[in-house]
Protein backbone atom coordinates (compact mmCIF):
# COMPACT_ATOMS: atom_id res chain seq x y z
CA UNK A 1 0.00 0.00 0.00
CA UNK A 2 2.97 2.46 0.69
CA UNK A 3 4.60 2.06 -2.91
CA UNK A 4 1.17 2.75 -3.85
CA UNK A 5 0.90 5.78 -2.62
CA UNK A 6 4.64 7.00 -3.27
CA UNK A 7 4.05 5.53 -7.13
CA UNK A 8 1.20 7.64 -6.99
CA UNK A 9 2.51 11.12 -5.83
CA UNK A 10 5.38 10.51 -7.81
CA UNK A 11 3.35 9.93 -11.31
CA UNK A 12 1.25 12.87 -10.45
CA UNK A 13 3.98 15.23 -9.89
CA UNK A 14 6.32 13.86 -12.51
CA UNK A 15 4.79 15.84 -15.28
CA UNK A 16 4.72 19.79 -13.77
CA UNK A 17 8.78 19.44 -12.83
CA UNK A 18 8.49 19.05 -8.89
CA UNK A 19 11.86 20.48 -7.72
CA UNK A 20 13.00 19.29 -4.20
CA UNK A 21 12.69 23.07 -3.27
CA UNK A 22 8.90 22.89 -3.93
CA UNK A 23 8.54 19.56 -2.08
CA UNK A 24 9.44 20.97 0.69
CA UNK A 25 8.20 24.79 0.59
CA UNK A 26 4.16 23.63 -0.21
CA UNK A 27 3.67 22.56 3.17
CA UNK A 28 5.68 25.15 5.14
CA UNK A 29 3.71 27.81 3.17
CA UNK A 30 0.50 25.74 3.91
CA UNK A 31 1.27 25.67 7.61
CA UNK A 32 1.95 30.12 7.59
CA UNK A 33 -1.45 30.44 5.90
CA UNK A 34 -3.45 27.75 8.16
CA UNK A 35 -1.13 29.21 11.11
CA UNK A 36 -2.27 33.23 10.58
CA UNK A 37 -6.07 31.92 10.34
CA UNK A 38 -5.72 30.01 13.08
CA UNK A 39 -4.14 32.82 15.59
CA UNK A 40 -6.62 35.30 14.41
CA UNK A 41 -9.36 33.12 15.90
CA UNK A 42 -7.74 31.79 19.13
CA UNK A 43 -7.64 35.59 19.84
CA UNK A 44 -10.84 36.61 18.03
CA UNK A 45 -12.29 34.15 20.97
CA UNK A 46 -9.89 34.01 23.71
CA UNK A 47 -9.24 30.24 23.28
CA UNK A 48 -6.77 27.82 24.16
CA UNK A 49 -5.83 24.79 23.20
CA UNK A 50 -3.40 22.47 25.09
CA UNK A 51 -1.58 19.85 23.01
CA UNK A 52 0.79 16.83 24.17
CA UNK A 53 2.71 14.65 21.32
CA UNK A 54 4.94 11.53 21.33
CA UNK A 55 2.94 10.07 24.30
CA UNK A 56 1.23 8.16 26.09
CA UNK A 57 3.65 7.78 28.86
CA UNK A 58 3.91 5.12 32.04
CA UNK A 59 4.32 7.98 34.23
CA UNK A 60 3.77 11.56 33.00
CA UNK A 61 0.43 11.09 31.01
CA UNK A 62 -1.10 9.60 33.86
CA UNK A 63 -0.14 12.33 36.05
CA UNK A 64 -1.53 15.18 33.63
CA UNK A 65 -4.46 13.15 33.01
CA UNK A 66 -5.44 13.60 36.91
CA UNK A 67 -4.55 17.65 36.85
CA UNK A 68 -7.10 18.02 33.92
CA UNK A 69 -9.53 16.19 35.49
CA UNK A 70 -8.97 18.05 38.79
CA UNK A 71 -8.92 21.56 36.77
CA UNK A 72 -12.02 20.05 34.57
CA UNK A 73 -10.50 20.88 31.52
CA UNK A 74 -10.18 18.59 27.84
CA UNK A 75 -7.03 18.62 26.33
CA UNK A 76 -5.72 16.91 22.93
CA UNK A 77 -3.14 14.01 22.42
CA UNK A 78 -1.24 13.33 19.53
CA UNK A 79 -0.10 9.66 20.56
CA UNK A 80 2.69 7.60 18.66
CA UNK A 81 1.65 4.15 17.74
CA UNK A 82 3.99 2.23 19.86
CA UNK A 83 3.63 4.28 22.48
CA UNK A 84 -0.31 3.77 22.49
CA UNK A 85 0.60 0.07 21.99
CA UNK A 86 2.45 -0.38 25.06
CA UNK A 87 0.26 1.27 26.96
CA UNK A 88 -3.22 0.93 25.90
CA UNK A 89 -4.76 1.09 29.11
CA UNK A 90 -3.57 5.00 29.46
CA UNK A 91 -4.65 5.22 25.22
CA UNK A 92 -8.41 4.18 26.66
CA UNK A 93 -8.25 6.86 29.61
CA UNK A 94 -7.39 9.45 27.56
CA UNK A 95 -10.32 8.43 25.09
CA UNK A 96 -12.89 7.38 28.40
CA UNK A 97 -11.97 11.42 29.93
CA UNK A 98 -13.21 13.10 26.75
CA UNK A 99 -10.32 14.46 25.37
CA UNK A 100 -8.69 14.61 21.57
CA UNK A 101 -6.92 12.44 20.09
CA UNK A 102 -4.71 12.45 16.77
CA UNK A 103 -2.14 10.22 15.20
CA UNK A 104 1.79 10.93 15.26
CA UNK A 105 3.26 8.67 13.35
CA UNK A 106 4.53 5.42 14.33
CA UNK A 107 8.28 6.22 15.14
CA UNK A 108 8.26 9.54 14.77
CA UNK A 109 10.24 10.19 11.59
CA UNK A 110 11.41 13.50 10.96
CA UNK A 111 10.02 14.22 6.94
CA UNK A 112 12.70 16.03 6.26
CA UNK A 113 15.41 13.74 6.47
CA UNK A 114 13.89 10.10 6.23
CA UNK A 115 13.91 9.09 2.72
CA UNK A 116 9.96 9.58 1.27
CA UNK A 117 8.96 5.60 1.28
CA UNK A 118 9.86 5.24 4.54
CA UNK A 119 8.38 9.20 5.95
CA UNK A 120 5.31 7.64 4.58
CA UNK A 121 5.07 4.17 5.70
CA UNK A 122 5.80 5.71 9.37
CA UNK A 123 2.36 7.89 8.76
CA UNK A 124 0.43 4.55 7.91
CA UNK A 125 1.96 2.62 10.17
CA UNK A 126 0.89 4.97 12.82
CA UNK A 127 -2.82 4.50 11.90
CA UNK A 128 -2.39 1.37 11.97
CA UNK A 129 -1.41 0.70 15.40
CA UNK A 130 -3.69 3.41 16.87
CA UNK A 131 -6.58 1.95 14.93
CA UNK A 132 -8.48 1.70 18.34
CA UNK A 133 -8.33 4.93 18.99
CA UNK A 134 -8.04 7.41 15.93
CA UNK A 135 -9.93 7.22 12.79
CA UNK A 136 -8.49 6.20 9.57
CA UNK A 137 -9.05 10.01 8.91
CA UNK A 138 -8.59 11.18 12.38
CA UNK A 139 -6.21 14.56 13.24
CA UNK A 140 -2.46 14.34 12.47
CA UNK A 141 0.24 16.06 14.16
CA UNK A 142 3.85 15.79 12.01
CA UNK A 143 6.50 14.79 14.08
CA UNK A 144 8.86 17.75 14.44
CA UNK A 145 5.98 19.89 13.02
CA UNK A 146 8.30 18.72 9.26
CA UNK A 147 6.65 17.65 6.45
CA UNK A 148 7.00 17.12 2.98
CA UNK A 149 5.04 17.49 -0.74
CA UNK A 150 4.59 13.73 -0.30
CA UNK A 151 3.56 13.21 3.30
CA UNK A 152 1.45 15.99 3.30
CA UNK A 153 -0.54 14.09 0.18
CA UNK A 154 -0.72 11.03 2.02
CA UNK A 155 -2.13 12.27 5.11
CA UNK A 156 -4.61 14.46 2.98
CA UNK A 157 -5.06 11.27 0.64
CA UNK A 158 -7.19 9.61 4.20
CA UNK A 159 -8.94 13.13 4.61
CA UNK A 160 -7.11 13.45 7.49
CA UNK A 161 -7.04 17.28 8.56
CA UNK A 162 -3.45 17.98 9.61
CA UNK A 163 -3.11 20.32 13.07
CA UNK A 164 -0.10 22.56 14.22
CA UNK A 165 1.09 24.84 17.26
CA UNK A 166 1.47 28.59 17.67
CA UNK A 167 3.13 28.18 21.06
CA UNK A 168 6.00 26.04 21.41
CA UNK A 169 6.52 25.58 25.61
CA UNK A 170 10.04 24.31 25.27
CA UNK A 171 10.41 21.33 26.96
CA UNK A 172 12.45 19.86 24.63
CA UNK A 173 14.92 22.50 24.40
CA UNK A 174 18.20 21.77 26.09
CA UNK A 175 17.79 24.18 28.55
CA UNK A 176 14.08 24.32 29.84
CA UNK A 177 12.43 27.33 29.98
CA UNK A 178 10.35 29.33 33.14
CA UNK A 179 6.96 28.19 32.98
CA UNK A 180 5.35 31.59 32.92
CA UNK A 181 7.33 32.17 29.70
CA UNK A 182 4.77 29.76 28.15
CA UNK A 183 1.97 31.51 29.77
CA UNK A 184 3.25 35.02 28.86
CA UNK A 185 3.17 34.13 25.58
CA UNK A 186 -0.39 32.68 25.57
CA UNK A 187 -1.19 36.39 27.33
CA UNK A 188 0.61 38.51 24.82
CA UNK A 189 -1.52 36.49 21.84
CA UNK A 190 -4.58 36.22 23.75
CA UNK A 191 -5.06 32.70 23.13
CA UNK A 192 -3.48 29.87 21.11
CA UNK A 193 -2.09 26.63 20.53
CA UNK A 194 0.20 25.42 23.19
CA UNK A 195 2.67 22.68 22.38
CA UNK A 196 3.81 19.82 24.90
CA UNK A 197 5.47 16.18 25.76
CA UNK A 198 4.27 13.81 27.63
CA UNK A 199 6.18 10.98 27.23
CA UNK A 200 8.39 10.42 30.18
CA UNK A 201 11.82 11.96 30.27
CA UNK A 202 12.96 12.61 33.76
CA UNK A 203 12.09 14.56 36.82
CA UNK A 204 12.82 18.12 35.41
CA UNK A 205 11.01 17.61 32.42
CA UNK A 206 7.80 15.97 33.74
CA UNK A 207 7.80 19.22 36.52
CA UNK A 208 8.02 21.08 33.99
CA UNK A 209 4.75 19.80 31.60
CA UNK A 210 2.85 19.99 34.93
CA UNK A 211 3.85 22.72 36.09
CA UNK A 212 3.29 25.06 32.28
CA UNK A 213 -0.32 23.16 32.38
CA UNK A 214 -0.93 24.47 35.65
CA UNK A 215 -0.06 27.75 35.19
CA UNK A 216 -2.08 27.61 31.50
CA UNK A 217 -4.97 26.54 33.26
CA UNK A 218 -4.32 29.77 35.82
CA UNK A 219 -3.33 32.52 33.29
CA UNK A 220 -7.07 31.32 31.22
CA UNK A 221 -9.01 31.41 34.13
CA UNK A 222 -7.54 34.78 35.00
CA UNK A 223 -7.51 36.20 31.80
CA UNK A 224 -10.97 34.66 30.48
CA UNK A 225 -9.65 32.28 28.06
CA UNK A 226 -11.45 29.16 27.19
CA UNK A 227 -9.77 26.03 26.86
CA UNK A 228 -10.71 23.86 24.64
CA UNK A 229 -9.85 20.47 22.44
CA UNK A 230 -7.23 21.58 19.25
CA UNK A 231 -10.34 20.83 17.03
CA UNK A 232 -12.91 23.04 18.39
CA UNK A 233 -10.41 25.37 17.57
CA UNK A 234 -9.30 24.07 13.98
CA UNK A 235 -12.56 23.82 12.87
Amino acid sequence: MTFQIWQTISTATAGVGLTGTLAYFSPWLLRQHQLGRVRRRASQNRTLALTYDDGPSATLTPQLLDLLQRRNARATFFMLGRHARRYPEIADRIIREHHDVGCHSQEHLNAWKAAPWRAIADIESGYDHLSAWVQPDGMFRPPYGKMTLPTYLTVRRRGAPVYWWTVDSGDTNQQVPRANQVADAICRQKGGIVLMHDLDRGKERNDFVLEATSVLLDVAEQESLKVIPLRELWS
